[in-house]
């Protein structure tokens, strides 16, 4: 039974619960009123008496998060200057004559809170304004800027070569063009201050424009036999193997494999929760968003860096969500686990317990794009000429269990955190396989019987055949569909 406790002004709740490893461990939690304890006593009592231990577990795992948060929170709010709500300026005649600069470095503070918008939606905005629309929208007044200016600015983003790594190293003429969606992102950010720019005083009309279109470049990914291929040749990097093991078997983001809760994984229900979420953002971004979904801050590695690790829960609540795991995968999440203890011993009080699964050796988080840099120079190392980024490894996931599902897209959404409309556009692709045997079902439907579909002439062996069965899960899921398909006819 919980024990209840009054310490001060606090009311506490002490409870024990079984970690996923099989220790116990004593919970304390605290709460402002009697109220809230009582309540709380009495669930955990019932959890106890039915024996639910997985329950107490992820109760006791929610409270630690609720209480990150709030701790995050509050260091952000004291770090941070005082700021005052963003309102109309008292004098809108000076505004007429400022900069679109002064206006959005006013307004997107002032929006993004408007929005809560997160570290990262903040970066992109601020990257994007510093890198394409300020050098050329800056320094203008902002009620100078008219349709025929925007159109005239579109133009020229489409015309502007990429920098950084897309640039590096090339000639000129083999530099590309700013993609689609970028120009679009651009239109965006300049133009989603026009409303307020008007209220303000700071524009007279808001200029009337179309949106530039945007073409969707679909992300590469691989075949089941090809991540089955890298996993059999990544041999000298446990870390990097276990990732892409992870990303493909549960098809998560990056930055979801990088934060996983090793406390939350049950290995008598072969399962494990997405509850959280590493990512890099910029000190800037912590002052001016709200911290509500932060759950903890990461000290520097390096101290004058403007930019930290975060440690923060998923945007939407259907990206909390309880993963399923293959054997395989559990086997070697138990040997990730095992070297996790012998670096505690190793590195003693210099280790850091964030309980994180992939971390460093000293148990510091790894940086997403780190990763997703290991990842590709890995690639690049055993010369793989279809090479994809690590999110792809995410869509590969995904249409395997399409298949495997035969569309089941509410499934397969619900299990990766997803609405069944972006998986079905996004990660829904034809193999260049299937499409194949398409065109020889048409040519066999088509012409008729008489025309003959070129089949290998050698015999069959049969325990070839069945050990290729074994190793591929879709050609046993496409020879599963076509006997039940006879049984049916034949029925």
């Amino acid at each position: 039974m919980a024990t209840y406790k009054v310490r001060g002004t606090s009311h506490n709740v002490i409870y024990q619960y079984k970690t996923s490893a099989g220790k116990i461990k004593q919970q304390w939690e605290s709460y402002e009123t009697e109220l809230e304890a009582i309540q709380r006593k009495a669930y955990i009592d019932h959890l106890q008496a039915h024996k639910r231990t997985d329950d107490i577990r992820q109760a006791a795992i929610d409270y630690k998060r609720t209480r990150a948060i709030e701790k995050s929170a509050q260091k952000i709010a004291q770090d941070s200057p005082t700021q005052e709500e963003a309102t109309i300026p008292e004098s809108q005649e000076d505004n007429i004559c400022r900069t679109f600069k002064d206006f959005m470095e006013r307004f997107l503070p002032f929006h993004a809170r408007l929005k809560n918008f997160s570290p990262r939606t903040y970066d992109s905005y601020v990257q994007n304004l510093n890198a394409h629309i300020y050098p050329y929208f800056g320094d203008w007044v902002m009620s100078a800027i008219t349709a025929e200016a925007i159109d005239a600015f579109i133009d020229h983003l489409r015309q502007k070569p990429c920098g950084g790594s897309k640039s590096f190293g090339k000639k000129p003429n083999e530099i590309p063009r700013l993609s689609s969606p970028t120009i679009k992102k651009c239109y965006n950010i300049l133009t989603v201050g026009f409303p307020t720019a008007k209220r303000w005083g700071y524009i007279k009309e808001i200029p009337k424009t179309s949106p530039p279109s945007e073409r969707t470049k679909k992300r590469k990914t691989w075949t089941v036999t090809q991540v089955r291929e890298a996993l059999a040749n990544i041999t000298d990097d446990p870390i990097l193997h276990l990732a892409v093991h992870i990303g493909f078997v549960c098809s998560l983001r990056v930055g979801e494999v990088v934060g996983l809760d090793a406390n939350s994984i049950d290995f008598q229900d072969k399962s494990m929760w997405i509850t959280q979420i590493v990512e890099r953002v910029t000190d800037k971004a912590l002052k001016e968003v709200p911290a509500e979904k932060i759950v903890k801050i990461f000290p520097k590695q390096i101290p004058k860096s403007k930019s930290s690790l975060i440690l923060k829960t998923p945007k939407t609540e259907g990206s909390f969500r309880k993963q399923y795991l293959t054997t395989p995968l559990l086997q070697e999440i138990k040997m990730r686990l095992e070297e996790i203890e012998k670096n505690k011993e190793l590195f003693g009080k210099d280790y850091h317990d964030y309980g994180l699964l992939i971390c460093q050796p000293d148990g510091r988080p790894i940086d997403p794009n780190h990763l997703c840099k290991t990842f590709k120079k890995w690639q690049a190392s055993m010369k793989i000429t279809d090479q994809i980024e690590f999110q792809g490894l995410r869509k590969a996931g995904q249409m395997h269990k399409v298949r495997l599902t035969q569309n089941n897209y509410q499934l397969v959404a619900e299990s990766s955190g997803q609405s069944p409309s972006v998986l079905m556009s996004n990660y829904n692709e034809a193999l260049d396989e299937e499409k194949r045997g398409l065109s020889q079902l048409v040519e066999s439907s088509f012409y008729g019987c008489d025309t003959k579909i070129d089949t290998p002439t050698q015999g069959i062996d049969a325990n070839q055949l069945l050990d290729k069965v074994k190793s591929d899960p879709e050609l046993s899921a496409k020879i599963l569909q076509l006997v039940l398909g006879d049984a049916v006819k034949t029925a």
